[in-house]
């Protein structure tokens, strides 16, 4: 498994991984829920999946793409397949997200306090407005804002 072992917060009572997929499917994007109290908060190391029936957390699938932080850095929004400035391109993404296939992400973080996530999602989920987050679960981008910071493993204190 290139990326490291998929528990976020299991312990802490959050509902949810703070990681999601945003965008239209022509330019998807990962993102990462901003936690106020979180310290150095950005995206370290991403890997996209083709996950099978088969798959699972700790075995995604085929690795179809894999960039890596070469430094510190703080982002918290990178568009799927590409390597945003201070990143390492481990494995180019040499494919386009193809309609009725499900793909995993698995990120690590920079964070002090949330060190993973993990989501699944169907390129047919994607629109402009719109999230997929946790296990295929999807929401407008509104609502999705409006939910509470502790479901996300934010705790105010």
């Amino acid at each position: 498994m290139v990326l490291g072992l998929v528990l976020l917060l299991s312990g802490c009572g959050a509902k949810y991984t703070p990681l999601f997929v945003g965008g239209d499917v022509s330019k998807p994007v990962i993102g990462w829920r901003d936690c106020p109290r979180a310290k150095h908060d950005g995206v370290a190391e991403v890997g996209l999946y083709e996950w099978a029936n088969e798959s699972t957390a700790d075995d995604p699938g085929e690795l179809l793409w894999h960039i890596k932080a070469t430094q510190d850095n703080l982002l918290k929004r990178i568009s799927i397949g590409e390597t945003p400035e201070g990143f390492t391109t481990l494995l180019p993404m040499t494919t386009r997200l193809r309609p009725g296939v499900t793909y995993a992400l698995e990120t690590n973080m920079t964070s002090d306090e949330l060190v993973s996530g993990f989501v699944t999602f169907r390129p047919e989920q994607l629109a402009a407005g719109r999230v997929v987050f946790e296990s295929g679960e999807e929401d407008s981008l509104k609502h999705y804002r409006s939910r509470d910071n502790e479901d996300f493993g934010c705790f105010a204190g």
